[in-house]
């Protein structure tokens, strides 16, 4: 009888171990990356060269992406996907999985029903070191023309399988986020192809004559508990409606 009563103890107190001190595995992913973009002139505006840190929260069923003043949240446990302005502490929100036709105001509507796209992405066969991990380039090429305007894109991605990160976790997430851009509606599908995490992206976007070039690279990859409220809306925010012709790339 004593002897049972011990097991069962220290069977409890193992179970509670559990509960309370999650193993490592259960933790999040939080990667690093620096993004820089390119100065650029438009319709006799120019826009200045920038550089910024964007970080990136991953976890089983939420992400967290945060660049400049905006933050980009999707919650697959609350089936909901939030673009958080901090500059102006405002939001907006739509329902998983997005369903553009439904949630944009008619003028975004009528520019996205005039927009027509074509991608196709290339696995170049070329392979490279990249901050000690080993990586492989892809090419993306999206043509899109809208009212008459041509609007080539091209991308040069390289990936790698080195970062530890599920890459098809997220994939799945990455998904939802392009979904919001009607540029890239035609991407979504080609980007669950290539292999790996993307390290390093080189973006450049053609339109009205002048271009557009942005490059951004993982810097750091870390496996940590997210603090809390990272996955959470910002009170004191006031909700927008959702435009996707708004929103950052």
């Amino acid at each position: 009888m004593k002897k049972s009563v011990i097991l069962m103890s220290i069977t409890l107190l193992f179970i509670l171990s559990l509960v309370l001190s999650p193993p490592n595995t259960q933790a999040d992913h939080v990667i690093k990356a620096k993004r820089h973009t390119d100065a650029v002139s438009m319709m006799g505006q120019t826009q200045p060269a920038k550089d910024e840190e964007v970080m990136t929260w991953l976890a089983k069923d939420k992400m967290r992406r945060d660049e400049g003043d905006t933050t980009m949240l999707v919650r697959f446990d609350t089936k909901k996907i939030y673009m958080i302005n901090h500059s102006d502490k405002t939001y907006s929100e739509m329902d998983l999985p997005i369903d553009l036709d439904q949630a944009m105001p008619p003028e975004a509507k009528q520019m996205m029903d005039s927009m027509n796209m074509t991608s196709t992405v290339t696995d170049t066969g070329e392979a490279k070191t990249i901050n000690n991990w080993n990586c492989k380039k892809y090419l993306v090429e999206i043509a899109v023309s809208m009212m008459g305007m041509s609007m080539p894109i091209t991308m040069h991605i390289w990936t790698s399988e080195d970062l530890g990160v599920d890459a098809d976790l997220y994939k799945k997430f990455y998904a939802e986020t392009l979904s919001l851009n009607p540029m890239f509606k035609e991407f979504i599908e080609e980007f669950k192809k290539m292999d790996g995490y993307p390290v390093r992206t080189e973006f450049s976007m053609k339109m009205m004559g002048a271009e557009q070039k942005q490059w951004e690279e993982v810097a750091s990859v870390e496996k940590k508990d997210a603090p809390a409220g990272t996955y959470d809306l910002a009170q004191g925010y006031t909700k927008t409606e959702f435009n996707p012709f708004k929103q950052q790339r």
